[in-house]
């Protein structure tokens, strides 16, 4: 019941969303006016006022035509002002045929007064001031200089009582209803002022903790940069010089041929860094999305050992593998093929010379995953460095034979094993090697795990 009360009112005066207060504020006024006048006139009939009573009829026309006007039309400001003029009028009629100082009039200056500065802009409340003081003041004179020109219609002082004792109920009754509307604007408003308040705060601190993390997050692409600036430097001057030497100079082949496998190998170490690093900036710039599919594992491995072989034979690194047969996973093939390439690199570099390296595939227990583990018997890792091996903490490493990485393949292996429901782990004994795990769920025929997105 309160809320169809509510939507009523709401149509009649307007929606508070819609409509501004001053309009709405006027679609007030008027209907209490109006209300107010269909209360007076029959009162004014019972009391024999025959001219306040025919006035107040035309006043009561005009407004009703004033409040359709605004209301349909949205012509609030002449419809206020021919509100203000209509007020002055009335009561200033009302004052000359209905007994002066004696009858309502002065009440009543007393609540348009009210209703002007209740429900109007503040730049006419000076106006209204004035006027309020100006023409009752001036009424009061030109009773004390000329009375007679009063009408002094109340036919027994019963009369009298009744159309003041109604008129002050009228007024209490109107003020009422006016600072109830007025609190419960200055409530609502209230609200909506803190709502959006708390709302500004809420987005400022979503934007002061995106500031901390671009910072953050810039801070790192630039110390990547600059890692990587300085990391490609020597392995291209060291192509570069190579190269100007087999161009330029006169080596016996054996020499030549060394120099060539020095080349390739600083190559391929670039390459491979190169490739680490697009796919990191393509995840970052427009996001990864897997494109998953039905894999053999031991078909990607092979693929992968048929690029690393080499550095494993210029260190006389064995490699051997372990693998499960009919072992099918549902993943992004060439992600796949990137984690791969990395963890066996990684082995690769940090196994001296003569070495081993070994690579298993087994299902799990649960039948849903398996694990790929790539084992080596290389330098180890330090304990202080396991809890930071895959994080963003980038930073040059050194192989045994000197090579150069960065650590970038690490926490790229691990984005891209969490994109296709995987993880990644390891463990490690300093100077007895590593073992990096995969774990990647099996392919199955009823559902399939429907990949992530790095955005």
């Amino acid at each position: 019941m309160q809320v169809r009360l509510r939507k009523f009112w709401w149509q009649l005066v307007g929606d508070p969303e819609q409509l501004p207060l001053e309009h709405r504020a006027f679609n007030v006024i008027g209907l209490i006016t109006g209300v107010l006048l269909l209360i007076l006139i029959p009162l004014n009939i019972a009391l024999k006022l025959w001219v306040v009573s025919g006035m107040l009829v035309v006043i009561e026309a005009i407004l009703v035509f004033l409040i359709i006007r605004a209301r349909v039309y949205g012509q609030y400001t002449f419809s206020l002002l021919a509100y203000a003029i209509a007020s002055y009028v009335v009561v200033t009629i009302t004052f000359l045929y209905n007994s002066g100082s004696n009858g309502p009039a002065l009440y009543l200056f007393l609540l348009t007064y009210l209703f002007l500065i209740a429900f109007t802009h503040p730049r006419f409340h000076r106006i209204w001031t004035v006027l309020h003081l100006v023409v009752p003041v001036s009424l009061l004179g030109l009773e004390y200089v000329v009375p007679h020109i009063l009408a002094t219609d109340y036919a027994t002082l019963e009369y009298r009582y009744l159309d003041i004792a109604t008129t002050l109920i009228i007024i209490v009754v109107c003020t009422y209803s006016i600072t109830i509307y007025l609190r419960g604007n200055y409530e609502r408003e209230k609200h909506t002022a803190e709502q959006h308040a708390y709302k500004i705060e809420a987005q400022n601190e979503q934007i002061r903790a995106q500031n901390i993390l671009l910072q953050e997050s810039n801070s790192e692409k630039l110390r990547l940069i600059s890692i990587l600036a300085h990391d490609l430097r020597n392995p291209l001057s060291a192509i570069t010089g190579v190269l100007e030497i087999l161009t330029y100079e006169e080596l016996p082949a054996d020499m030549r041929k060394a120099m060539k496998a020095e080349l390739l190998l600083a190559a391929r170490n670039t390459s491979e860094l190169l490739d680490n690093l697009l796919s990191w900036t393509t995840g970052q710039i427009k996001g990864l999305k897997p494109i998953a599919t039905k894999i053999k594992p031991e078909v990607v491995i092979a693929n992968v050992l048929e690029v690393q072989q080499f550095i494993a034979n210029k260190k006389g690194i064995s490699i051997t593998t372990h693998l499960e047969a009919d072992v099918k996973i549902w993943a992004d093939i060439d992600m796949l093929e990137l984690i791969i390439r990395n963890l066996i690199s990684n082995a690769l570099k940090f196994t001296p010379k003569n070495g081993t390296v070994d690579i298993s595939l087994n299902r799990n227990a649960d039948n849903r995953t398996c694990t790929l583990a790539i084992e080596d018997n290389g330098i180890g890792i330090a304990s202080e460095d396991m809890s930071r091996l895959f994080d963003r903490n980038v930073q040059s490493t050194y192989g045994t034979e000197s090579e150069k990485g960065i650590g970038l393949g690490l926490y790229l292996s691990k984005e891209l094993a969490a994109l296709n429901h995987g993880k990644i782990w390891a463990r490690s004994t300093p100077g007895k090697g590593s073992t990096f795990f995969v774990s990647l769920p099996l392919y199955e025929a009823e559902s399939h795990p429907q990949p992530h997105q790095l955005s």
